[in-house]
């Protein structure tokens, strides 16, 4: 519906929606709320399951975490072999051992004597 006013010599035309019950506003319509909900419909299921979403944010942080605990056993080992290698280097008795341990090195006239674990039957 139109409205045309007269004020003090001015002429304006004011839009006045009808107030029929088939003729509504369109940001009140039963469609404009469907797709604003769809829409926010789609923007939570991006939030939460995009390519940079929620979950995805909490198994990259887990996978990290895993990842420098990792690397903080594979540290520990390094140091441990480090200083095992330097070992090796200084103490010829320790490399003998290591000899006789790893590769069943042995003296003349020594014998070795090898116990091997089987299961028990009953």
């Amino acid at each position: 519906m139109l409205n045309i006013a007269k004020i003090s010599g001015l002429c304006y035309f004011q839009y006045m929606p009808k107030t029929e019950k088939g003729d509504t506003n369109f940001f009140i319509s039963r469609y404009f709320l469907i797709i604003i909900a769809l829409f926010l419909f789609v923007l939570i299921l991006s939030f939460f399951f995009g390519d940079s979403g929620i979950i995805e944010i909490v198994r990259a942080q887990k996978k990290i975490e895993n990842l420098e605990n990792r690397i903080k056993n594979l540290e520990i080992k390094k140091a441990k072999l480090e200083k095992e290698i330097e070992e090796l280097k200084n103490n010829p008795l320790a490399l003998e051992k290591k000899a006789r341990e790893k590769l069943w090195l042995m003296k003349k006239n020594e014998k070795v004597i090898v116990i091997i674990k089987g299961n028990k039957k009953k």
